[in-house]
């Protein structure tokens, strides 16, 4: 118990002294602490659990485990699962990158970023968001969509020609082997969006070329943040002025094209 003293002259301008203790004040703010610490300590656990159902769920999709992800599901998200049984998968999972965007009382939202190899040796790259419910046998991965990658924030882009130049390199390789028809090649530069988008379009795209010869071709670099980049494309097709923007995301050492617009 600490006393404090408080000075103070009456109207006679003689000294009195009072003493005051200050128990009850220590004491909330005592009770203030530990009440934020236990908020943190709980907030911290629940996340990390949240983030291992969601990445054991996704690693277990990607490799065909279909008892694995079911294990760690409910609802639509354990349908799914249900859905690769009989079905030969076996990408690997090289990365996941998670980050809960919203914490509830037994709720959370997760989005994902996954790096993989799949079968034939080539790198892919996905995105998703997943809802994940605490039930009685402890969280649960509710629903999962593939969702789009995240460009957001200012972009420096000093000190960045290497990149540009790369990412030059690989639009040229994809334009150059549409125009001779090689569909298997041209797919190895894309991930992600773009690389989906163009096996579904297989029995089109992979009957002839495409396109005609790219002459003129320019790069300029419109924003970059960490594995991801923006690049805007300017050539001339068969004599014809065509302006493009194309989104990269880096996996490994090498760039792939992830969207074009």
């Amino acid at each position: 118990m600490r006393r404090i003293w408080r000075v103070f002259r009456n109207s006679r301008g003689s000294v009195n002294y009072n003493v005051a203790y200050m128990t009850s004040g220590l004491s909330v703010l005592v009770l203030i602490i530990m009440i934020a610490g236990f908020i943190f300590f709980t907030s911290e656990t629940s996340e990390l659990e949240v983030t291992h159902v969601a990445e054991t769920y996704l690693r277990a999709l990607a490799s065909g485990d279909a008892e694995g992800a079911k294990a760690v599901s409910s609802g639509k998200a354990a349908e799914a699962a249900g859905k690769l049984e009989g079905k030969n998968l076996s990408a690997r999972v090289d990365e996941i990158s998670t980050s809960v965007q919203a914490l509830g009382r037994g709720w959370a939202r997760v989005e994902a970023t996954v790096e993989l190899t799949l079968a034939d040796g080539t790198a892919d790259v996905g995105w998703y968001e997943l809802d994940v419910m605490k039930e009685a046998g402890g969280w649960k991965v509710m629903s999962f969509h593939e969702d789009e990658p995240d460009l957001s924030g200012w972009s420096l882009l000093w000190g960045r020609a290497g990149d540009l130049a790369a990412a030059r390199e690989v639009f040229v390789g994809y334009l150059d082997t549409l125009a001779a028809g090689k569909w298997d090649d041209a797919v190895k530069y894309l991930a992600g969006p773009a690389r989906k988008s163009m096996e579904t379009s297989r029995e089109v795209l992979g009957k002839g070329k495409v396109i005609g010869k790219v002459d003129d071709l320019q790069a300029q670099l419109v924003w970059v943040s960490g594995k991801e980049m923006v690049v805007k494309f300017s050539y001339k097709v068969d004599g014809r002025e065509v302006n493009k923007i194309a989104m990269f995301y880096k996996i490994g050492k090498r760039w792939y094209i992830i969207h074009i617009q």
